[in-house]
């Protein structure tokens, strides 16, 4: 499905300079003009976390499903989507790539300049209930369940997108979680919200870096701290991913904003690239034409299955 991303990156496209500015100088300048102008009506980072999420909440998976999937995984996914622990871990890094109804929340908000309700589940996804330590080994036995013979692993092999942006939601969640908590020590802002709000959309394209969308070769993210801050938190997470994270595409992304911002700016990891790539949030399920994938909701899916 596409990105809840999508329409704001749209946005910030058509508000963006046409002019790059190259120079490590001029770009740390541009940057910190940027984030001074995108947080200055941010909300700054709870002082305690929420014990519950703000209402309503958005769900994963809430559209991104289609009749290809095997009866299966189908019914695994359905199943997971119920499962009280899941859904109070709230995996950002599934919303980012599979929601609908998240989708909907980043836009209300960039459309009103409203950040409240993203601020407050922010802070709650980074400190779920139970706890993000039990959430983090909770999502890594998911991890192994779903790859299972009798759940998704023959739609996982067979590289239909839904299992895999599930799998790699599922593998990248301790990562983004942790990334999702970093904060601009300039401003106190979640460097999440500023990539969202800002005037360019260069910094939010590194937030689907972990959802195996490559950085644009047209891009060029700031020289900010949220910049450095988020490619060193994925860098250095990138060998506890089980080989969800693709490392390639964060080394280059490195590569990209230390041409940029100096050599020094963010250090490459000697991580060893995996193939969890894939070139854009609208690749098709295999087997099926463009044409001809039906998307709907989980929950409806399985209903048409049942009474099938």
């Amino acid at each position: 499905m596409p990105s809840p991303h999508t329409a704001t990156l749209r946005r910030q496209s058509r508000r963006a300079n046409t002019t790059v500015t190259t120079s490590a100088s001029a770009s740390s300048s541009s940057a910190s003009s940027s984030s001074s102008n995108a947080s200055a009506s941010l909300p700054l980072r709870p002082s305690a976390a929420p014990a519950s999420p703000p209402s309503p909440v958005p769900t994963p998976l809430d559209t991104s499903i289609s009749y290809a999937l095997s009866d299966s995984c189908l019914l695994y996914l359905t199943s997971l989507l119920q499962a009280t622990t899941f859904q109070s871990c709230l995996p950002f890094s599934l919303l980012l790539s599979t929601s609908s109804s998240y989708a909907q929340l980043v836009s209300t908000a960039t459309n009103t300049n409203n950040y409240t309700t993203l601020n407050e589940l922010l802070a709650y996804s980074y400190s779920p209930q139970p706890s993000g330590d039990q959430c983090d080994s909770y999502m890594q036995g998911v991890l192994s369940d779903m790859g299972g013979k009798s759940n998704c692993q023959a739609d996982i092999a067979a590289k239909k997108v839904v299992a895999l942006e599930a799998k790699i939601g599922v593998g990248t969640y301790a990562v983004v979680r942790q990334a999702e908590n970093l904060i601009d020590p300039d401003t106190g802002v979640y460097c999440y919200l500023e990539a969202l709000a800002s005037d360019r959309p260069d910094d939010l394209y590194l937030w689907s870096l972990p959802q195996g969308i490559a950085l644009p070769s047209t891009s060029t993210p700031t020289c900010s701290k949220c910049s450095s801050l988020l490619l060193s938190t994925l860098s250095s997470a990138s060998n506890s991913t089980s080989g969800t994270l693709n490392n390639t595409l964060v080394n280059n992304a490195i590569s990209t904003v230390n041409s940029a911002c100096g050599s020094a700016f963010i250090s490459l990891s000697a991580n060893q690239p995996t193939s969890s790539s894939k070139s854009g949030a609208g690749a098709m399920v295999k087997g099926v034409g463009a044409g001809g994938i039906a998307l709907v909701s989980l929950l409806s899916a399985l209903a048409a299955y049942v009474l099938a």
